[in-house]
């Protein structure tokens, strides 16, 4: 006997793997990202740099532009062509 017969230890949060991943999921907002291969590179050489993901990347440059920024007073960098910002 190891001893450990009797414990019963704590329940398990989710019942399943699928169950955990499911309120996992819930709890996390996901966007995808779209642009120009040049930026999508210089985006990948960056976290090279700074060894971390384009996630983590993105992530940060998101929370540093909402904290820096007046986005509603401002607007949008850039200029807007036929609908698409340049």
């Amino acid at each position: 006997m190891t001893g450990n017969e009797t414990r019963t230890g704590r329940p398990p949060v989710h019942a399943t793997a699928a169950k955990r991943k499911a309120a996992y999921r819930a709890a996390k907002a996901r966007i995808d990202y779209t642009d120009s291969p040049e930026i999508v590179a210089k985006l990948h050489e960056t976290a090279a740099e700074l060894d971390c993901s384009v996630n983590e990347l993105l992530r940060s440059m998101v929370r540093f532009a909402q904290t820096n920024r007046n986005w509603k007073q401002l607007g949008l960098f850039g200029a807007r062509r036929n609908g698409e910002l340049q």
